[in-house]
């Protein structure tokens, strides 16, 4: 009897340490919009299949789910580019980092008023986020389209006070959030913003746009990116995400669902 609770005990010892905490399995990550959350539900089963329980944490922010994360109550978010993460890790001393690029939002100036660039009037005011990495994107889509010349010496970091040709004697003091930028567009009639927020004026694909945003060295690094931290970026629960949104399934989701606001970045 005694040698038969001996095993039994030796056994329970084996499984336990065998046996991984629940924990250690469950993988949180953060979203702030569509399609992030769509995108998890998509690989949610196959993230079960490989023993990783996904708990989707949904924010209405992008600073709340950067602490969260920077203080390891998330394993990765879903929020922002690297842009933006770089002046979040500059700011609170975080050591936050993107781990895979997922999709090139469409940034474009819109226009209720004219067909092309020529027809904006001198000393128009154009309406841009008020948010310093917002701002310099929509001053560097300007520069790109022609409306005025920036310093090139930081043309992801960029301010009003960058501008070193403005030939229409273009005006940039309406600045406002990005959330209010679809309603402060009904007033002003030219505005550079996001589609998520042009589709809240039921303004789809193409409708109103007067320039996109081009691909090149400095936009590619705005594209909406997965982000962990430096100390976790090579977990096998974050290694897995990375895999399983690589997927087909996924680009092909962004495409058929996204293609009017986006393009997949892998």
């Amino acid at each position: 009897m005694k040698k038969l609770l001996s095993s039994l005990i030796v056994m329970l010892l084996l499984v336990g340490c065998s046996a991984k905490p629940v924990e250690d399995s469950v993988l949180n990550v953060g979203v702030s919009f569509f399609p992030m959350k769509d995108i998890l539900i998509l690989i949610e089963d196959d993230l079960k299949e490989a023993g990783i329980e996904l708990k989707i944490h949904e924010f209405a922010d992008y600073q709340t789910p950067n602490n969260l994360l920077k203080e390891k109550e998330l394993d990765a978010n879903m929020i922002q580019h690297k842009y933006f993460l770089e002046a979040f890790n500059t700011a609170n001393d975080a050591d936050l980092e993107v781990v895979l690029p997922i999709y090139h939002a469409t940034f474009a100036l819109y226009s209720q008023d004219y067909e092309n660039l020529d027809e904006i009037p001198e000393g128009s005011s154009i309406t841009l986020p008020d948010d310093a990495t917002n701002l310099s994107r929509a001053l560097y889509l300007l520069d790109q389209a022609g409306l005025i010349e920036l310093d090139k010496t930081t043309p992801a970091s960029v301010t009003v006070d960058d501008i070193v040709s403005n030939p229409k004697s273009l005006k940039f003091d309406d600045l406002v959030p990005l959330t209010s930028l679809a309603q402060r567009y009904t007033e002003t009639k030219l505005a550079v913003m996001y589609p998520t927020y042009a589709k809240s004026l039921e303004l789809v694909g193409d409708a109103e746009r007067l320039y996109v945003e081009k691909q090149d060295a400095v936009t590619e690094d705005f594209a909406i990116s997965l982000v962990a931290r430096d100390d976790n970026a090579k977990d096998a629960k974050i290694e897995k995400l990375i895999e399983l949104i690589k997927q087909d399934k996924v680009r092909d989701f962004l495409i058929k669902e996204y293609s009017w606001a986006s393009k997949p970045a892998f």
